[in-house]
């Protein structure tokens, strides 16, 4: 099975429009979920966008769920990145639905997978990530284990706005 992070930009008027389609979107979420094939997602905290992770069989499937996603549907997303892991580490816990997740996410291909999952899976340990892994076009993410309390700065969480350019650190959330 792959693992995708899918990166949705939501619409302008998200935040307003929202609550109508909120039950079902969160009932399609709980339902791909306990069917293994999503591992969290949720709003970022200022409602520009959303992040959901999926495991599923190909792209062909992804394609569909994305298609299928009730938001999607309803026209609140606008545009999706999706981005496929290479190496990802599972959740020890699976996170709430519908939670923003503060992230470390860091652009460029690590000089040592190898080092750079040894530390990741340190952090998890730690308690600082709840998972994470590598994408096949380079770099990585880790959702912080804190769920919302990402809210306080932290020097590990990298900026969702600057998450492009390789190598930058500031705050970001990673959900649906």
């Amino acid at each position: 099975m792959a693992i995708y992070h899918v990166h949705f930009v939501c619409a302008a008027d998200y935040m307003a429009r929202r609550l109508p389609f909120r039950p079902a979107h969160l009932k399609q979420l709980v339902s791909l979920r306990d069917a293994g094939r999503v591992v969290a997602g949720g709003p970022e905290l200022d409602g520009t966008a959303a992040n959901i992770f999926y495991r599923v069989a190909d792209r062909v499937e992804l394609d569909r769920l994305l298609a299928e996603n009730e938001f999607n549907r309803a026209g609140l997303f606008t545009a999706n990145r999706p981005r496929a892991f290479i190496d990802f580490i599972e959740p020890r816990e699976l996170p709430p639905i519908d939670t923003g997740l503060s992230a470390i996410i860091v652009e460029g291909v690590p000089g040592d997978r190898a080092k750079a999952r040894a530390g990741l899976t340190g952090l998890q340990r730690e308690g600082r990530v709840a998972f994470g892994g590598f994408f096949e076009d380079g770099g990585g993410l880790g959702p912080r284990a804190s769920g919302r309390t990402g809210l306080e700065p932290d020097p590990l969480a990298v900026s969702n706005s600057r998450r492009e350019a390789s190598g930058r650190r500031g705050q970001a959330a990673a959900s649906d």
